[in-house]
């Protein structure tokens, strides 16, 4: 089953109107009440706002519903009060006292925690329940609230903010599924707002890890031209990434760490664990097994099977890069070899056994260099 086949639906928190990231609507879960709503835009040099109808959303290009994890209904009553700015080392801080850097680095230490108390030694599963149950949820909650007061632009780490993101955006789920296609457009609609933009898990994936790449079933850019997310797209593609981002399945990538300092080893390794467990050589039927990101993202590592299989060697272990080595020159020959996908196993990457008991806030202040 393709990625972006889902079925049945789950309970978002708030289902937002969205137009490029921007102009959020709210339509209330919960709302009976059958009059026309409209929406409410807050301009930058202002407090000023305009109204617009329903109807005029629905004549402006491909609007969609988000729900948005950190985003009250209520954000547009809020004043222009000042809010006291903290100083901290001399370094300047947002209005409401938090700058990028300093969420980076929080990102960072909430993926310690939940590695620490609530993801196995695999690396893949998650306890979402005891999670739900912890005080480590409201921190990862809180933390969301903060991201609304900087810009995408000096955030480091993007990989966390998505595994972060999926992660709570599983946790929320009242009732959690067995699998995670269950969600109804789990990645299309599962959001944080950013600043002043709202970010799904597909656009950070898709429009600003991947560089703006369309995503697998798709020919067009995930980001139109005129958005002004695209500012925030890395410039390239780099693979790798596609081993660095656990989507919530329990065949997706171990969740790791990330930090700017070691960035490339650590990707370098989640790229190199996931090809070793992921890609099997069958030398006797000259076949290469391979996860299906492989086929999904195919352009991404090359523009040929053959391309991907070179790009494969360089991240596999002996005996199997020999082996795909020897597979690779015989290509020219009748005995060439043949590429066959395993199945996706999209059941909800959750697991229930009991983790070790870790003071929390010990964890948070080891940050891994």
């Amino acid at each position: 089953m393709s990625r972006y086949s889902r079925s049945s639906s789950s309970r978002p928190f708030y289902r937002v109107k969205i137009i490029n990231g921007i102009q959020p609507s709210l339509t209330s879960e919960n709302t009976t009440s059958t009059t026309t709503p409209t929406t409410t835009t807050t301009t930058s040099s202002s407090s000023s706002t305009t109204a617009i109808n329903n109807t005029e959303l629905d004549e402006i290009e491909n609007p969609r519903l988000l729900n948005i994890l950190n985003w009250s209904p209520l954000e547009n009553l809020v004043t222009n009060k000042t809010t006291l700015a903290i100083n901290d080392e001399n370094e300047t801080k947002t209005k409401n006292g938090y700058n990028a850097v300093q969420i980076s680095i929080e990102l960072q230490k909430k993926m310690l925690n939940l590695k620490a108390m609530f993801i196995d030694p695999s690396g893949r599963l998650v306890n979402y329940g005891r999670l739900r149950a912890s005080n480590v949820y409201n921190d990862i909650c809180e933390m969301g609230n903060r991201l609304t007061t900087i810009s995408l632009e000096n955030v480091t780490e993007n990989e966390h903010l998505y595994n972060i993101l999926t992660i709570h955006g599983i946790t929320s789920v009242n009732e959690l599924p067995k699998s995670v296609l269950d969600l109804n457009q789990f990645w299309k609609i599962t959001s944080y707002k950013v600043g002043s933009y709202f970010y799904s898990l597909d656009d950070i994936e898709h429009g600003i890890l991947r560089g703006n790449k369309p995503h697998s079933n798709c020919t067009q850019r995930h980001f139109t031209f005129n958005d002004p997310r695209t500012r925030y797209s890395m410039r390239r593609c780099d693979p790798r990434i596609h081993f660095a981002l656990n989507c919530g399945a329990r065949s997706c990538p171990q969740i790791a760490i990330y930090s700017s300092t070691n960035l490339e080893k650590a990707l370098n390794m989640a790229t190199t664990s996931y090809c070793n467990a992921e890609v099997d050589i069958i030398l006797e039927n000259a076949e290469v097994r391979l996860s299906k990101l492989f086929l999904w993202y195919k352009n991404d590592f090359g523009r040929s099977e053959t391309e991907v299989l070179r790009w494969i060697a360089k991240y596999i272990d002996e005996p199997k890069q020999s082996l795909l080595k020897t597979l690779l020159d015989r290509q020219g020959s009748k005995d060439g070899l043949r590429i066959s996908y395993k199945i996706y196993d999209w059941m909800v990457n959750h697991h229930d056994a009991p983790m070790p008991i870790i003071d929390s806030t010990t964890t948070s202040s080891n940050v891994d260099d």
